[in-house]
């Protein structure tokens, strides 16, 4: 049984590095989608940040993508127990943490910082208000503040996942913890989050079960859960510009600022 499931494991681990890491996803990923859509959205608004930007909740500081990198100096932070920054299947552009401390005590200096990320991070705090109270602490006046949060996106991170917000709530929250919105949009289509949504499903949910029968299925059949996930995307990615609803969107996004004091 030890030979089996080493045999399995092998047979697992080479499927997931032709699928290729979750942050820099290949065509046929489960996560191309989302990769695709943060991208180019986040971009475009991570670009307007400038001066020191500090990432909370960086992970493998994947919020660097997102900065021009001669107009800021990049500071990422997390907890200690933040994802594994060797682990390939999530990156291969890892940013080493800077420092690790907690979102809610930021070991930094009243107006430190010129700019702030939040990528994909608020939905897994118990308090997102105090967070970004915090933050606002931390921002020099004038700075500005990138959000990013999933909407229609499976429980992930578990325990640790706690709600979703639409474009509007998301801009509410921003503006409750005392910043200014200046932009907001939303990640993917109808579609997108469609497509998505069943990959995921084929490619987690499926073999959440503790039958080894199916695990075992599951896992011979990934050379095929592949190929659907090429096509499930390859769809998506065609029928997307048919949705003009921004009902369903993969994610939100909202860039806020913090007022300038008046002398």
């Amino acid at each position: 049984m030890r030979l089996e499931k080493r045999l399995l494991n092998k047979w697992v681990s080479i499927f997931r590095k032709i699928e290729g890491p979750e942050l820099e996803p290949r065509l046929w990923h489960s996560h191309y989608l989302t990769a695709r859509f943060s991208e180019k959205c986040l971009t475009i608004l991570g670009r307007k940040l400038q001066g020191k930007v500090l990432d909370v909740g960086a992970g493998t500081g994947h919020g660097a993508r997102y900065l021009n990198k001669d107009k800021t100096v990049y500071y990422p932070i997390d907890l200690p127990t933040a994802r594994d920054s060797s682990d390939e299947t999530i990156s291969m552009k890892p940013e080493k943490i800077k420092v690790c401390c907690s979102c809610y005590e930021l070991p930094f200096s009243n107006e430190s910082m010129e700019g702030m990320m939040f990528i994909s991070v608020l939905e897994h705090l118990e308090n997102p208000p105090l967070a970004l109270r915090e933050a606002h602490r931390v921002m020099a006046s004038g700075g500005e503040i990138l959000i990013s949060t999933p909407f229609l996106f499976p429980l992930h991170g578990f325990p640790m996942d706690f709600r979703r917000w639409t474009l509007e709530g998301l801009k509410l929250e921003v503006k409750n913890a005392g910043f200014e919105c200046l932009e907001g949009e939303t990640l993917g289509n109808a579609f997108a989050s469609l497509a998505f949504n069943l990959n995921f499903f084929l490619k987690y949910l499926m073999n959440c079960g503790k039958s080894k029968p199916f695990h075992l299925m599951t896992a011979l059949a990934m050379p095929m859960i592949l190929v659907i996930q090429f096509i499930l995307n390859i769809i998506a990615i065609a029928l997307g510009p048919l949705d003009k609803s921004n009902a369903l969107p993969l994610g939100v996004a909202v860039l806020g600022k913090k007022r300038k004091k008046i002398n």
